[in-house]
């Protein structure tokens, strides 16, 4: 319910103010990441090889989401950017946990997002979502 209501706020940002402002990131391995920046956070779509993940930070940085595993995630700040993760997770009927590591320069240009999901099976956990792109450029389009 929670992940709902931050993808809610999120998303109502972007109807409730038209500067929104998205970039789009790629790399040359075929990794594309849409950073759509709204009135109260930052959201990030990646997606390589037919894998996708969704993340999103509030601007104050407090809490965070990533997508269909982690609802109010912790967020650090590291030397390359910021840090995202949550411990256990109940997730409707799944136990899920996950975490993403994003390189951002100061001025907030991403360099780098890697997102991992796992969910927890009878022999312990499995990783159903892993998706790493590093070296990302800007795509200014033509």
């Amino acid at each position: 319910m929670k992940k709902v209501l931050m993808v809610a706020l999120l998303m109502a940002g972007v109807q409730a103010q038209a500067d929104t402002e998205m970039r789009v990131y790629t790399n040359a391995e075929g990794c594309s990441v849409v950073q759509e920046t709204r009135t109260n956070g930052t959201t990030y779509d990646i997606e390589i090889a037919g894998q996708r993940a969704f993340v999103g930070i509030l601007h104050d940085k407090s809490t965070g989401d990533i997508a269909a595993f982690c609802d109010d995630v912790q967020i650090t700040n590291t030397a390359k950017g910021l840090k995202m993760e949550c411990a256990k997770n109940q997730n409707g009927g799944l136990t899920t946990r996950g975490a993403a590591e994003l390189g951002l320069l100061k001025d907030g240009t991403l360099t780098s997002i890697s997102v991992i999901g796992q969910v927890k099976k009878l022999m312990g956990w499995q990783t159903d979502t892993e998706i790493s792109c590093a070296n990302l450029e800007e795509d200014i389009g033509p």
